[in-house]
């Protein structure tokens, strides 16, 4: 496996005491750390490959500029920041961003415009002081904006493939098959309370008195004919009160049971079915659109979307598998634990980065 770019292992320096991991932090007029400290120090080894204490500063600024953070509430939830957003997300972008490279993956002309236009906009909302005091170099975000630019448009190559085949695939399955609109009224013939179907001791549904049954089917009879002619469907239903049980629909020809699908794939635009039983009453159907054609293209989308998500996850889950993580055990000595990282979410409070 090759390894990441420019990150090469470089001599460990050992601070004296460590006392330079700590100190002077939140002060706005003395430096952190200096660029050799943090470009020398290191923090965590993923694979083969070591990252050194200024890179993980520079995702630990971009989190909290991103998702925002607390400092009065940091102490309940630093192991979260430290091992779950920051550290956990760099593994992630590294591991994703060698797997892009051993795919020969490349940014062109127009990809290294927006690595550029990236940099500028995070220096200039982060600002130069604060990148100074902590050590952060040009050529550092050089190289950490290109790997994560690399990151995502490797992600973005893999769903847009994805996309593509799950989508011609799903227009093939749905080419012959009509995706319908339409009203679905229903004229009750069981006893409702609070707009729901009232149901006995032992679950089954209270209707109305065989009479009662008979006016209703009447009424869906009345109903369909003078929508047939013409009337508005839902002043009808609001003439006949089941305003509350009638509802604007949409599917497809072969979705429903056989009864049923018989009488959408029969119905033209416009057109009024006969009354339909069921167990709840008598069912009309006003036809809106018998081919919907965006019904489709949006079903189509929906479903490929969906696809894409599920199968992405499955791909990414396989791509950090590629370079085995221990959490603990792959950390450089205490480095990153006694990185004062409430202290730089105190800077950048101050400073009005943080909401």
């Amino acid at each position: 496996m090759k390894k990441i770019g420019i990150i090469k292992r470089l001599i460990v320096i050992t601070l004296a005491v460590t006392l330079a991991l700590g100190m002077l932090t939140g002060c706005k007029d003395k430096q952190v750390y200096s660029q050799e400290e943090v470009s020398k120090t290191e923090v965590v080894k993923i694979g083969d490959y070591t990252v050194y204490l200024d890179e993980m500063i520079v995702y630990a600024i971009q989190d909290f500029y991103l998702q925002g953070g607390d400092s009065a509430t940091f102490d309940e939830v630093k192991d979260a920041y430290r091992k779950l957003t920051i550290l956990s997300t760099l593994r992630e972008n590294k591991i994703i961003y060698d797997v892009s490279q051993n795919n020969d993956l490349v940014l062109n002309e127009e990809d290294m415009a927006f690595v550029n236009q990236s940099i500028n906009n995070f220096k200039a909302k982060i600002g130069q002081e604060l990148l100074d005091r902590y050590g952060i170099s040009d050529e550092l975000l050089e190289r950490l904006f290109y790997e994560q630019a690399c990151v995502t448009k490797f992600e973005n190559d893999m769903k847009n493939d994805l996309g593509k085949t799950i989508q011609e695939d799903l227009t093939k399955q749905y080419a012959d098959i009509k995706f319908i609109t339409f009203y679905y009224m229903t004229f009750p013939t069981v006893q409702v309370t609070d707009g729901q179907p009232t149901t006995d001791a032992s679950g089954n549904y209270v209707y109305l008195s065989d009479a009662e049954k008979e006016q209703i089917k009447a009424d869906a009879e009345e109903a369909a004919k003078r929508i047939s002619e013409g009337e508005d469907y839902t002043a009808i239903a609001q003439e006949y009160g089941i305003s509350s049980y009638c509802q604007e629909t949409n599917g497809y020809t072969g979705a429903y049971g056989d009864e049923m699908n018989a009488v959408v794939d029969s119905l033209k635009d416009g057109e009024v079915s006969e009354p339909i039983e069921s167990a709840l009453g008598y069912n009309v159907i006003v036809m809106i659109n018998s081919d919907d054609k965006n019904l489709k293209e949006s079903y189509i989308y929906s479903v490929t979307s969906e696809g894409v998500e599920s199968e992405f996850e499955k791909l990414r889950q396989m791509w950090l598998g590629t370079i085995e993580i221990d959490a603990e055990g792959d950390k450089i000595g205490t480095t990153w634990d006694d990185f004062d990282l409430k202290g730089l979410l105190v800077d950048m409070e101050e400073a009005g980065l943080v909401e």
